[in-house]
């Protein structure tokens, strides 16, 4: 799983309050809340609906999947409420697994916090509070954590401030001193902080790195770059277009997942421009087509690794790690998903025959390393169909509405008899995993770009 930009953080002190709401609900007791409440400050809730810019729906609040290694649960924010914000869980799961107590927590488990979590009686459950300095907890603090291009979920860790060597590996030191700072300003009677980051671009892998320290310590940098393999060189080419900056996290991981890049030496810096354009002409980006990458040979293990990201809902597959063979794997697990989603009919015209079929990007592989995996960005085509929406002779309305652009299609007259049956026709909806009308939003306004 591929690191990502982070986009927002919130820490929450673990008090009495995070502790009576996410313990569990007892009884004519304040153990009541399925939430956590958030803050009334106006420039928390400006921060939310430029975060989470979704539709509210009738009760006021936006659906949110709480994701953690190897782990989710459903969610939601809720804006509209007599109180205030707040993150909300299914009353009937309880709290998610990540903010919860456990008698044995490992770095390997959702749970950081030691605790009892079976109590049924107030006063129990009330010391379990006050047990976790002597169980070597120290302080705990939850967090959550908004990454770019991920308008609905919320990664979800919790981590201990001074704690013994026992849980050394929940250390809050193991942060970033960004996301400490965000801690050292809670307290019980101030139990939340929040910060948006300007993170972007794309943290080098292993061999990315190798090749920059390479670089910088040759004489003849250009010549080196003569020896570097096509897939080092491509992900090194990714790297120095868009160089990561601001806060970076690794959803896969638990505690260790943070990354802050390090920022591109002076030296390298100068030479970009002299870099890229010798990787450009010698390793062209992959420009691949759905309907291309789908006839490439995949990589077993990788084709085994992206399904295990479908299943725990994370999409990306990023610039820096992706290679011709990553390509044909990413397509074919992804087009394994979306023409199941579609019964292996084309949507629009209803093909069958399986050699006719693609699974079609809607936000284009290009333009969003995030989602390239999500089947909510496919739809189902049939060949031509699929080239007509890559060209953008065909888009797609966000009620699914089919719609040709005939400017586009100009005076063929055989391509306009074959597409003119379909202006106007509504999409076959898949059983699962129906277009996002954002990523449908996007699609228009790229199309529109070239226009």
């Amino acid at each position: 799983m591929a690191v990502q930009p982070v986009e927002w953080v919130l820490v929450v002190y673990y008090g009495p309050s995070a502790h009576r709401a996410t313990y569990g609900r007892l009884s004519n007791t304040k153990y009541t809340k399925d939430y956590i409440q958030l803050s009334k400050k106006e420039d928390f809730l400006d921060a939310l609906v430029r975060l989470f810019p979704v539709n509210v729906g009738d009760d006021g609040s936006v659906p949110l999947t709480y994701r953690w290694p190897a782990g989710t649960t459903p969610g939601a924010l809720v804006f509209n409420s007599a109180d205030r914000p707040h993150l909300k869980w299914e009353t009937s799961l309880g709290a998610p697994n990540a903010w919860k107590m456990s008698l044995s927590p490992r770095e390997d488990t959702a749970e950081t916090i030691p605790g009892n979590p079976a109590h049924t009686e107030f006063e129990a459950a009330e010391n379990e509070l006050e047990l976790l300095a002597s169980r070597g907890a120290g302080q705990p603090y939850l967090m959550a954590i908004k990454l770019h291009d991920e308008p609905t979920t919320l990664h979800l860790r919790a981590y201990l401030s001074g704690p013994s060597a026992e849980y050394a590996w929940a250390n809050l030191n193991i942060a970033p001193l960004p996301i400490q700072g965000l801690a050292a300003k809670t307290s019980q009677s101030s139990a939340l902080a929040w910060e948006t980051f300007a993170s972007g671009g794309s943290v080098p892998s292993t061999a990315v790195r190798h090749a920059l320290s390479r670089l910088e310590s040759s004489d003849a940098s250009i010549a080196v770059l003569d020896e570097f393999d096509a897939d080092t060189a491509r992900g090194l080419a990714a790297y120095l277009r868009h160089p990561g900056y601001g806060v970076f996290f690794d959803p896969s991981r638990n505690h260790d997942a943070w990354i802050l890049p390090a920022p591109m030496s002076e030296g390298l810096a100068t030479s970009v421009s002299v870099f890229l354009e010798t990787l450009n002409a010698r390793y062209p980006a992959l420009t691949q087509g759905d309907a291309a990458a789908e006839a490439a040979e995949p990589d077993p293990s990788e084709v085994e690794v992206f399904q295990e990201q479908i299943k725990d809902q994370d999409y990306c597959v990023a610039d820096s790690v992706v290679t011709t063979k990553t390509r044909g794997s990413a397509q074919r697990v992804f087009a394994n998903a979306v023409k199941s989603n579609y019964g292996y009919r084309c949507a629009i015209t209803g093909i069958e025959s399986k050699d006719f079929l693609v699974a079609s990007h809607i936000v284009p592989w290009s333009e969003d390393q995030s989602i390239r995996l999500d089947p909510s960005n496919g739809v189902c085509l049939s060949l031509l169909m699929d080239r007509a929406f890559e060209l953008g002779h065909l888009l797609i309305e966000d009620d699914l509405t089919v719609r040709i652009d005939w400017t586009r299609v100009g005076n063929d007259t055989v391509l306009r008899q074959q597409l003119e049956p379909h202006d106007g026709q509504k999409l076959t909806p898949p059983t699962v995993g129906a277009p996002r009308a954002e990523y449908l939003q996007r699609r228009r306004t790229l199309v529109a770009r070239t226009s």
